[in-house]
């Protein structure tokens, strides 16, 4: 009787291939998942900026206003685009703006300041997921461009630009 039970402990101990081969397979799904996640959760983050940067400009431009209609209202995040770009250092953000005659386009590209940081540091920052980069100092951004497309302002129905950037001409 104590032979059987030893026997039984080493064959519940034995991992067979099969075990390997789930445990990794549910490893890798969870690896990926939490990388969808902390992405997905990065533009969310990368968006809230670009509308916070780029509504005061927005709201106090007068071509906008008359061209758009008041109040002047951005879309959701869910309709907005957000890409990234050297190694998450450049965003460019397109979101819609709504008018009570108008919508429009908005485009934002923020620029993150590359990591100052030395030795083992600086293989941290490298290292670190988007986010946490970003949460942790949304102040590295800054706006490199900001423009709005407005529907049928120029002749034959063609878009204008408006440079949010520049002071609004009155």
């Amino acid at each position: 009787s104590t032979s059987a039970s030893a026997s039984d402990a080493s064959s519940a101990a034995a991992w067979t291939v099969g075990d390997y081969a789930r445990t990794g397979v549910a490893l890798g799904l969870a690896v990926a998942t939490a990388g969808v996640c902390e992405s997905a959760l990065n533009d969310l983050f990368v968006w809230s900026l670009c509308k916070r940067r780029a509504m005061p400009a927005i709201e106090t431009h007068p071509r906008l206003r008359r061209s758009l209609g008041e109040p002047l209202r951005a879309d959701a995040w869910w309709n907005a685009s957000v890409t990234h770009r050297g190694r998450g250092n450049l965003a460019s953000c397109v979101f819609l703006l709504d008018g009570s005659r108008a919508s429009c386009d908005v485009q934002v590209v923020m620029a993150r300041a590359p990591s100052r940081s030395e030795g083992i540091y600086a293989f941290a920052s490298c290292a670190a997921p988007n986010l946490a980069r970003n949460v942790a100092s949304p102040e590295a951004w800054r706006v490199v461009r900001m423009e709005a497309i407005l529907p049928h302002e120029r002749e034959a129905g063609l878009p204008g630009r408006v440079n949010l950037l520049q002071e609004p001409e009155p």
